[in-house]
């Protein structure tokens, strides 16, 4: 069991609605809801959901680009959000962010060079030539050409963008990668291309990886763990192999019948599950459980209590369900039925 390295307890981002000449607060947007989790040195946590979620939001308050509402993130030991800016600072070599969009995230005017030394030249890490060195190696270690550095982003591709951002990310020898939805921007052929690169730098550099992704298909072969978000809340959470071969929550069950089957000989009618509406408005969530305005299984019971995340079924994974733990032994009579 490799050592924790983060860990996030009670996490809550609520962002203000304000309105009107004298800009006065009109309202509430639940963001994240109590979240919780952990990542381990070396391994990589999945957090995934469809837009809206408030996956990105986890992210960005643990990096503290935003300032979380309540709870805590500890990260090797140390309160993240006890830190002065300068000790914030100092920590977040250690602690790396990876943006979503590799057209946006890149400064149009900086040389690809300069951009990936730019880190090292905050921090003040070696000399000219040090830094110099260091990038050429990182863009060896990123899969890109040394002469690339001297080529600014417009003459990259989405792909290669990417790796350049990735590069950035690891100048300062960080720990911990959170890497928001990093190929989401891309197209499939390229999307594997960076997986199967995050996999060997994770291999090669001992990293540990908080993986945000709306597909399911994008993380099966990277997460060790994974964790589902929905409207804010962290819905089930478990090893990768139980909630992907096993899923406990509806709203799981319902991500992972999306996914694409290759072969139509495979797929299974009686286990696809259609999700009907949108997601709620994180401005006004339904009462009791939140996805219960979109499940198949809702009742009264539902709306009147919102379930609690734990153990409820015999593989260990924690779900946020009132009858998960009855599917459960019904799957169980089944199985040895």
């Amino acid at each position: 069991m490799s050592a924790e390295l983060l860990r996030v307890e009670g996490l809550v981002k609520h962002f203000p609605i304000r309105g009107g000449v004298l800009q006065r607060r009109r309202g509430t947007v639940h963001a994240v809801e109590g979240v919780s989790f952990t990542v381990a040195a070396g391994e990589t946590l999945a957090l995934v959901g469809e837009s809206g979620c408030g996956k990105s939001t986890v992210g960005r308050t643990i990096m503290r680009f935003h300032e979380p509402t309540g709870g805590t993130v500890t990260f090797d030991g140390t309160d993240l959000s006890t830190l002065s800016t300068a000790q914030l600072r100092q920590k977040r070599r250690e602690l790396q962010f990876v943006f979503q969009d590799p057209y946006a995230s890149l400064p149009a005017r900086m040389p690809a060079g300069d951009i990936v030394a730019e880190p090292l030249h905050i921090h003040g890490v070696g000399d000219r030539a040090g830094r110099r060195a260091r990038v050429r190696e990182l863009f060896d270690l990123v899969g890109l050409p040394a002469q690339a550095v001297s080529r600014y982003p417009h003459e990259f591709s989405g792909g290669q963008r990417q790796r350049i951002g990735i590069a950035r990310a690891l100048a300062l020898e960080p720990r911990l990668l959170i890497l928001d939805e990093p190929v989401s921007a891309l197209d499939v052929s390229i999307q594997a291309q960076v997986v199967n690169l995050l996999a060997r730098l994770q291999r090669e550099l001992g990293l540990a990886y908080l993986f945000i992704a709306h597909d399911l298909a994008v993380v099966r072969h990277l997460a060790h763990q994974v964790a589902v978000m929905y409207l804010g809340h962290i819905v089930e959470y478990g090893d990768a192999d139980t909630v992907f071969t096993r899923p406990a929550h509806p709203y799981t069950q319902a991500l992972l019948s999306a996914v694409p089957v290759p072969d139509p000989r495979l797929r299974d009618p009686a286990r696809r599950r259609l999700l009907q509406g949108d997601l709620p408005n994180p401005a006004d969530p339904p009462s009791g459980c939140p996805f219960r305005t979109r499940c198949w299984r809702a009742d009264d019971r539902c709306a009147a209590e919102r379930p609690a995340l734990r153990v409820r079924t015999p593989s260990g994974a924690d779900t946020a369900c009132h009858y998960a733990e009855e599917d459960a032994r019904n799957e169980g009579a089944r199985l040895s039925g």
